[in-house]
């Protein structure tokens, strides 16, 4: 088959788009997580390593991503105890991440939406990047960052430690009317602009920037509109 990287005829391999270290942390005692869906018709199915594609990349292509996936991983699982919370009246507001490396973790957000973009399983099927997936592409096989409001992103987490760690499948929305698209990563929300126009400006704080200093805003699972997909979901279930 054709790998969507580098366009030669080779084996594909079973490729990750969010990688699989963001599903571990569903299995409990050593039994799978389960990938549900609200459609008609479509029942629970087993995901012991998380969502991958059989049909888009080659074990070389796919080396490409491993140093960006696992500064992801590293900064947002494996040192999510280093976040400091900031708090007003003893309620957790956002948190604050130093040391961040900018081009890498710009990096890895890009390289999960191009991998959802060129996807064609059902759970990407609404990441969908038109002209900007060859410019994310680009910036991948480059490594050039180009200009800093080139699918610039800020993240909002989930307070509540068990609840909050959902992972729902991507969409695309608007943001006080700039496009952007939406990720789901073990209590974290990606937000992606897929736009040419500037973050609008109450997010732009939330940005991070060279000075390695990252925001995220808190919020609370038990008020979002996310609980009530679950619950539907589950109940539909039953």
């Amino acid at each position: 088959m054709i790998c969507k990287g580098c366009h030669q005829d080779k084996k594909l391999i079973k490729a990750h788009i969010i990688p699989e270290s963001f599903f571990i942390g569903h299995r409990v005692a050593e039994k799978s997580p389960l990938l549900m869906t609200d459609l008609a018709g479509v029942h629970p199915k087993k995901s012991p390593i998380g969502i991958y594609d059989k049909e888009i990349l080659c074990s070389d292509c796919e080396k490409r991503f491993q140093d960006v996936d696992d500064y992801g991983q590293t900064l947002l699982l494996k040192h999510e105890s280093s976040h400091i919370e900031l708090k007003k009246s003893n309620s957790v507001l956002g948190y604050q991440v130093n040391g961040v490396d900018y081009q890498r973790l710009k990096l890895f957000f890009i390289s999960v939406l191009w991998r959802a973009s060129i996807s064609k399983h059902k759970f990407y099927s609404k990441i969908k990047l038109g002209s900007y997936e060859s410019k994310a592409k680009e910036i991948i096989w480059s490594g050039n960052m180009g200009a800093i409001n080139l699918f610039s992103f800020f993240i909002a987490k989930f307070n509540d430690p068990d609840i909050g760690r959902v992972i729902l499948d991507p969409h695309r929305e608007r943001l006080d009317g700039v496009n952007y698209c939406r990720f789901y990563m073990y209590g974290y929300i990606i937000y992606i602009k897929v736009d040419k126009r500037i973050t609008p400006e109450k997010y732009r704080k939330f940005e991070l920037n060279s000075n390695g200093v990252l925001y995220m805003v808190s919020r609370d699972i038990f008020k979002s509109q996310e609980l009530g997909i679950m619950q539907s979901i589950v109940n539909k279930k039953i």
